[in-house]
């Protein structure tokens, strides 16, 4: 795992050498901007985020010394910026406990949760028997391969409520998969593979109310507004169709990815291991169908949530006599521990998008201008499906982009005109849906960054294909707009 490591080439160097300057002056340049209505520390998180795009665009620097960077610039700028109101400071102290502040968030114990459990998957071994029990049943071709794995991404978006979770359970084996074949960990099919297991999971958030948790926390706060509820089956029926269609661009962009791919299918490698478990993989198959079955049974048979099952699950794998591991140090050569560092530090930069205002004035300011009582329903989903895709750059969850936007496209569903009235809860629920659009950086989901982890593929690579996925997620939501949701009601 490289943690997004610059490769001494000509132009990675020349890329950085540009990129890193430019997001200085993108910096300083929104610092001295005339921005009205926004305090100096929201303005100062502007343009933290317009630098930190463009290092993780470009991937100017590893991801974990541009996110450490960020939470410098981050405690200097909220620590040292005057209250507009009392002229105070709140010094660095305080400051640093905010650019630190997303270490505490739940999220990093489920991603750390699943980096142990995928680092255990491959100590054991249990992910190259699961391929090999896997592909047995598949046709041995780069297409059928992808296509099943993809198959059991949708299958567990019903089964488990967290994309994180779920990318983790599928991460090992699709490494097992690619190790059985014969193939690198780094070869193009391996980062096709990994790519499309966090994709599907991304896509089947819309379809599935229960696949993760802003799903349920934006529906509440639209309770909170205006009484405004949908059941499980209404929320399947207006997005299921969407992810299902979207599942299936998804198979086509990465089939087509997979051009030049071949391996041998004649080697014996597709014969299905029938010798037993031994004692640890045993005891991880065990652990692991308890962790899915209480993912499953979240809400109704226990209060446990993922987080804390996750943290469960990780004492289990690490306690002498009880977990699968062998010593510490087995453990610490398999984590990326880079990743955390960067995803921690991203949450703290969406908590304080949100805190200072930032976020809400952004929003704010891009409708203001809009005129928008000339728009047609599918242009209007469009432009506010765009804008959350936009500020889901600078964001690590949808659960962040959730907190800082709903609220907004709420109050901006009562300014709709007399026109668009009806269609104000179905416009902000679709923005809900929306805010799962994650698909771009490795950055902006945690199970892209699960993904991320395997070293598999770089930021260009999963950008590229998420560009794609991204726009055809934007022609089909202005689809559907004019078809699907206007048939079962959601919009009019």
């Amino acid at each position: 795992m490289s943690d997004a490591s610059i490769e001494h080439s000509p132009i990675k160097l020349l890329v950085g050498r540009i990129a890193i300057p430019v997001s200085f002056c993108a910096l300083v340049a929104i610092l001295f901007l005339p921005l009205q209505g926004l305090t100096p520390a929201g303005q100062a998180m502007l343009g933290i985020l317009a630098m930190a795009v463009i290092l993780w665009v470009t991937e100017a620097m590893a991801y974990p010394i541009s996110a450490l960077l960020i939470a410098l610039l981050m405690t200097l700028f909220l620590g040292l910026t005057p209250n507009p109101d009392t002229g105070s400071i709140i010094g660095t102290s305080k400051a640093i406990l905010q650019a630190m502040k997303g270490f505490s968030s739940p999220s990093i114990i489920v991603i750390s949760g699943a980096l142990i459990m995928a680092a255990a998957m491959q100590a054991t071994e249990l992910d190259r028997r699961i391929a090999r029990a896997i592909l047995s049943r598949v046709h041995p071709s780069p297409a059928a391969i992808l296509a099943g794995c993809l198959l059991i991404g949708v299958v567990f978006s019903f089964l488990v409520p967290s994309p994180t979770g779920r990318t983790a359970v599928q991460i090992p084996i699709l490494a097992g998969v690619v190790a059985t074949l014969g193939l690198g960990e780094k070869s193009r099919f391996a980062a096709i593979l990994v790519i499309g297991a966090a994709q599907v999971s991304t896509i089947w958030n819309v379809g599935v109310m229960t696949a993760t948790g802003h799903n349920v926390a934006g529906l509440e706060l639209m309770a909170e507004h205006s009484g405004y509820s949908l059941t499980w089956a209404k929320w399947l029926l207006y997005a299921g169709p969407w992810s299902a269609l979207m599942t299936i661009v998804l198979f086509l962009i990465l089939r087509r990815e997979l051009r030049g791919v071949n391996f041998d299918s004649d080697t014996g490698i597709l014969a299905d291991s029938r010798e037993p478990l031994n004692r640890q993989q045993m005891r991880l198959a065990l652990f692991t169908l308890i962790l899915i079955t209480s993912w499953i049974t979240e809400g109704f048979l226990h209060h446990i949530t993922v987080p804390a099952t996750m943290l469960i699950m990780a004492v289990c794998l690490l306690l002498p006599g009880l977990g699968v591991f062998k010593n510490w140090k087995d453990v610490e050569k398999r984590l990326p521990w880079g990743v955390i560092v960067m995803f921690g530090v991203s949450i703290s930069l969406g908590q304080q998008l949100v805190s200072t205002g930032a976020a809400a004035w952004l929003a704010e300011s891009c409708f203001s201008a809009l005129d928008i009582s000339s728009f047609s329903i599918p242009l209007l989903v469009v432009v506010m499906t765009s804008f959350s895709i936009i500020m889901h750059l600078g964001f690590a969850s949808a659960m962040s982009v959730t907190v800082a936007l709903l609220p907004v496209f709420l109050a901006f569903s009562s300014t709709l005109p007399p026109s668009m009235s009806e269609n104000a809860m179905g416009l902000v629920l679709l923005q809900l849906f929306a805010v799962s659009f994650g698909m771009i950086l490795p950055v902006n989901a945690p199970q892209n960054m699960v993904a991320y982890s395997t070293g598999s593929f770089d930021t260009k690579t999963f950008a590229r294909i998420g560009l794609q996925l991204t726009a055809a997620s934007l022609l089909t939501f202005a689809l559907f707009a004019a078809t699907w949701w206007k048939w079962t009601g959601l919009l009019v």
